[in-house]
């Protein structure tokens, strides 16, 4: 290895696009980079794609050896086997990662949930790992979540705790996409909100949304509903409230369950702020029991693109 800095690797499985990146132990990134990954081919293939972009990273950074490899992939992850049990977004079933890219690579590959990869990114560099408990949950396309008890990652008796996402918040509401009513993601993730927001403009209900979407040619996306909102669209803005008090309520339930010391919120819905923020302190602050819910701070990630990676790397090298 050239660079004479013990350094982990990173990687963060979306759903087109591989994150690969050295991480120095304190969190800090040395190198990165985005690599397109074909995930509808085979498994075995996209994963030789994966070993095949590592490597080249790796030749390109002139680095022949680091500490660890950790791995993070949405969807139901044994990490002892190494194994995907499944992934809606890879359409994934019972896939073997970490024994082949670890022949592949000749290193070691821990992997885990994207979710737990970026509650411990967030426990790491959020939280500086100054307290003991912390919940992290990654607002995207779904909603995703992590637990850290006790300055450690908890996984639960097979792996799968931290779905805060299929929640169920409404007990008749919305069908899930894992199935189950009324989960907050279902409200809550990328999906639902368009979902919401569609409904809405079917009702003619949001004349903002309708004119930013070109009458519904172009794509709705929770940026575009911040923007209705900001605008003063009275939809958009009573959505929003509602959004938010939809998560203020799940948040009371988790403070109530786990009495965290930090909360930590990422992933592309968190990036509205305030809109999201105000009605779910609100709500928070009615539900949950006195003490705990004055004692959790409650923040917006400052690193969230970082997060997965980054986590997924630190929690190989523990």
């Amino acid at each position: 290895m050239k660079n004479n800095q013990k350094l982990s690797l990173g990687i963060d499985c979306g759903g087109t696009n591989l994150k690969v990146a050295l991480v120095k132990p304190g969190g800090e990134i040395f190198k990165w980079t985005l690599a397109p990954i074909n995930f509808k081919q085979k498994e075995e293939r996209a994963l030789r794609d994966i070993a095949k972009a590592v490597l080249t990273f790796l030749k390109k950074n002139e680095v022949t050896q680091v500490e660890r490899v950790g791995m993070g992939i949405a969807g139901d992850v044994d990490q002892v086997e190494g194994v995907v049990r499944f992934s809606p977004n890879l359409g994934w079933k019972n896939v073997r990662v970490s024994a082949p890219l670890c022949q592949a690579l000749g290193m070691p590959v821990i992997l885990d949930n994207d979710a737990n990869c970026a509650a411990w990114g967030a426990y790491c560099l959020d939280a500086k790992r100054n307290c003991q408990n912390l919940l992290c949950l990654t607002l995207g396309t779904g909603v995703g979540g992590g637990v850290i008890l006790g300055r450690k990652l908890y996984r639960g008796s097979t792996g799968s705790a931290g779905e805060f996402g299929h929640m169920s918040i409404q007990f008749n509401g919305r069908k899930c996409k894992c199935g189950n009513l009324g989960c907050l993601e279902s409200m809550l993730g990328a999906w639902g909100l368009t979902l919401s927001a569609e409904e809405g403009m079917d009702r003619g209900l949001s004349p903002e949304l309708l004119r930013l979407t070109a009458n519904g040619k172009k794509k709705i996306t929770p940026k575009l509903i911040a923007r209705a909102a900001h605008r003063k669209d009275a939809f958009a803005v009573a959505l929003w409230q509602e959004s938010g008090e939809h998560l203020g309520a799940a948040l009371a339930n988790l403070v109530n369950l786990f009495n965290p010391d930090r909360i930590v919120l990422c992933g592309g819905v968190s990036k509205v702020g305030k809109l999201l923020l105000d009605p779910t302190r609100r709500e928070l602050a009615k539900r949950a029991f006195l003490v705990p819910a004055k004692h959790v701070r409650l923040t917006i990630s400052q690193y969230d693109e970082r997060l997965g990676v980054v986590g997924a790397a630190l929690l190989a090298s523990q």
